[in-house]
C-alpha cells in the first residue's frame, strides 16, 4: 500500500506534463510538398530598373488543378465533386484534384499548385491560369502579337479590354489554349522580353489573408 500511495502522490493536481512541440516544417522536410525537375516562375518588375525572376521548386504533392476549356467537361468535374468520397473540389473557375492525374484530359488545362511559402504553419500556394496580360505602349502591339502566337493566343472578351493605364500603356489580356501552367508562364515570359511590350504576366491565383 504504501508504494501505491507513493505512486499517487506524484500524479497529484499541480503535476504539469510538457506538450510535444508542433512539427515546423521547412520546404525539405514538407510531406506535402515535392520538388520540381526543374524551376519554374515568370519575370516581375520594370526592364532594365527592377527585374526580377520569381522562381518556384517545390509543388504541392499529388494535387493539381484542372481548368476545363468546355462547358461539358465543366458539368462532368462538377458531378464528380458531388460524389461521396470523390477528391475534386470546384473552386470558383477551377477544380481542385487530389490524387494522381489520371483525370486529365484534352478538354483540360492543368497547373500545379506551386509553393509560396508558409503561413500560421501551412503552406500555401499558387496556381496559374490559363491566360496572359499584357502592358503595351502602343495598342497596334496587340494584333502582332496575336500574329504571331496565332493557335496559342486568342483576344479575351474581358470588358476592359484596351485599358489605359497610368503612365499610357494599354492593357490587353490574352486567352492560352496551351496545356500547362509551365507553358503558359513560359510563354508570358517570351511577351515579356519583347521590345514592343512593357510587361507580360500569366494570369495567378494567389492566397489571400483577411486578417
Amino acid at each position: 500500500m504504501a508504494v501505491c500511495a507513493l505512486a499517487l502522490a506524484g500524479c497529484g493536481s499541480d503535476t504539469v506534463f510538457d506538450e510535444p512541440e508542433p512539427q515546423v516544417y521547412t520546404a525539405e522536410n514538407d510531406p506535402a510538398l515535392e520538388k520540381l525537375e526543374t524551376n519554374v516562375g515568370y519575370y516581375y518588375g520594370d526592364k532594365g530598373v527592377d527585374l526580377t525572376r520569381i522562381e518556384f521548386a517545390y509543388r504541392a504533392a499529388g494535387q493539381y488543378c484542372i481548368f476545363p476549356r468546355t462547358e461539358a467537361r465543366t458539368q462532368q468535374l462538377a458531378q464528380l465533386s458531388q460524389q461521396e468520397g470523390n477528391q475534386i473540389q470546384q473552386i470558383g473557375y477551377y477544380f481542385l484534384v487530389t490524387g494522381d492525374r489520371d483525370l486529365i484530359t484534352d478538354n483540360d488545362y492543368v497547373s500545379d499548385r506551386y509553393f509560396v511559402g508558409y503561413y500560421e504553419n501551412e503552406p500555401e500556394f499558387l496556381m496559374i491560369g490559363p491566360g496572359i496580360t499584357v502592358s503595351v505602349p502602343d495598342p497596334k502591339t496587340k494584333d502582332k502579337i496575336l500574329k504571331a502566337y496565332r493557335g496559342k493566343l486568342t483576344e479575351s472578351t474581358n470588358s476592359e479590354q484596351g485599358h489605359v493605364t497610368w503612365n499610357g500603356d494599354y492593357l490587353y489580356r490574352f486567352d492560352c489554349s496551351l496545356k500547362t501552367s509551365e507553358q503558359v508562364m513560359n510563354l508570358a515570359d517570351k511577351l515579356y522580353r519583347r521590345d514592343d511590350v512593357t510587361w507580360a504576366e500569366a494570369s495567378m491565383y494567389m492566397p489571400i489573408h483577411l486578417h
